[in-house]
């Protein structure tokens, strides 16, 4: 009786049920056996994964953040020749085009290129046919001026009074007959117009002595203008010469010189010659071209300078009378020395540069125009700078940083520089000889754990 409670009948009614609903599934107690221990070894297994995550996880994190093995280095303060390295052109200190101020056809060409020439030494003639012709009129014109002068400037000949005295008497006369038939004609127009009123004579007679009137006036008046014009010959021949006459005079003879001067110094540019000593360095001519007032040859002058253009960052490291280290690849080991005359008022605000000038001493027999020279302008003989080496320093966007460690960390610091040297970088601003410069800090962050390397 006390056995039924154990029966295992109601037990196996779940069974049945789980049977009826899910069919597809095996009964057998190996297979329940092996599904009931799946969850057991995974409850038992998980604290081992746990620790292992735990233990890998924190094997990255220290390999991602361990610190970073660095070699230091303190800038030394040392003395360094400073210059600024750039490149230069050779040019003349004067350089010209020459040409004539016509057309022409060139007779004679005296130079080719590269012959060296003395100041006035002709280069070519020119042939101008015009030229020639307006100095022959200038000559024709001055000579015409200096005659007037001459004769404006002499005083009255006495030939010249008497013929004027003469004339003047010759009208006294005349002016006297002319008096003398006026006389007469008034007194015969009286008795005509008395006969008239008694009927003698007719109107046409009393009309026509009024007509002899009026001729005998106008003699009359133009003998007296005759007297007065002579007189005033006479008197303008006893009053010459007039100095402003003869100050018009002077004047028409200078200008008519002076465009003689003009037009000669035209027809002499017939012949082209050097203004100045130098060697040719383009002819654009030929012997029978016709030729205008362009450009004809390319003179360069025997004293040179090399032309160079600094950035302008360089204006406050450069100042007039510094000296340069010249050299040219084309001759390596033959250095020469040069010294800066000139710096330009003004800075090509496209480039950012400023022209300056150098003035070679002694230079070498191979220094010709045109050839471009390494230049190291020396701005300062011994200058005190930090030195650092150069894999101590990077670009950090547009600025130049070094890293410094503080610590354990390395952080960051901007520093102004100088071109490097065959010993290391000058540096201006920005460290002190007691920071601990990381050498190679290519692969470490501002912010880094570093270790100092044994």
């Amino acid at each position: 009786m006390s056995a039924e409670p154990k029966s295992v009948v109601p037990a196996a009614k779940p069974v049945e049920q789980i049977q009826t609903l899910t069919p597809a599934l095996p009964t057998d107690a190996a297979y329940l056996k092996k599904a009931d221990s799946k969850p057991g070894r995974v409850r038992r297994w998980l604290p081992g994964l746990l620790i292992v995550g735990l233990a890998l996880g924190g094997a990255v994190y220290w390999f991602l953040h361990r610190p970073v093995e660095v070699t230091l280095f303190r800038p030394t303060l040392v003395s360094i020749h400073e210059t600024i390295a750039s490149s230069g052109l050779v040019g003349g200190v004067r350089e010209s085009m020459i040409g004539a101020s016509f057309n022409g056809l060139v007779v004679r060409l005296d130079v080719k290129l590269g012959d060296h020439v003395e100041a006035g030494q002709a280069l070519a003639v020119l042939k101008n046919n015009i030229t020639q012709a307006q100095v022959k009129q200038a000559e024709t014109a001055v000579v015409s001026a200096r005659a007037q002068l001459k004769l404006t400037s002499r005083g009255p000949l006495a030939s010249d009074l008497q013929v004027t005295q003469m004339q003047i008497s010759q009208a006294k006369a005349l002016a006297a007959q002319a008096v003398s038939e006026l006389e007469l004609a008034r007194k015969t127009q009286v008795r005509t117009q008395e006969l008239a009123k008694a009927g003698v004579v007719s109107r046409s007679e009393v009309d026509a002595t009024a007509t002899a009137l009026a001729a005998s006036e106008a003699k009359s008046r133009s003998g007296t203008a005759s007297i007065r014009l002579a007189e005033a010959q006479l008197q303008t021949l006893r009053s010459t010469p007039r100095k402003e006459d003869v100050e018009l005079a002077r004047d028409r003879l200078k200008e008519a010189e002076q465009a003689l001067l003009v037009v000669r110094q035209e027809a002499s540019e017939a012949k082209i010659v050097a203004p100045f000593s130098g060697t040719i360095t383009a002819v654009h001519v030929e012997l029978g071209q016709i030729v205008n007032a362009q450009g004809l040859f390319g003179l360069v002058s025997d004293a040179l300078e090399i032309r160079i253009d600094l950035d302008e960052s360089n204006l406050a490291d450069i100042t007039v009378g510094q000296k340069g280290l010249l050299s040219a690849s084309a001759f390596p080991g033959q250095t020469f020395e040069g010294r800066l005359k000139e710096i330009s008022p003004s800075i090509n605000t496209i480039r950012g540069t400023v022209s300056i000038k150098l003035e070679p001493i002694s230079p070498p027999a191979w220094l010709k125009s045109g050839q471009t020279l390494n230049v190291n302008l020396v701005t300062s003989e011994a200058a005190l700078r930090l030195l650092v080496p150069a894999s101590a320093l990077r670009r950090s966007g547009d600025r130049t940083v070094a890293l410094v460690v503080e610590g354990d960390r390395a952080f960051e610091k901007i520093v102004l520089t100088r071109p490097p040297t065959a010993n290391g970088t000058p540096v201006l601003a920005g460290l002190e000889t007691s920071d601990l410069v990381v050498v190679n800090p290519q692969k470490i962050q501002s912010g880094d754990i570093v270790r100092i390397k044994k």
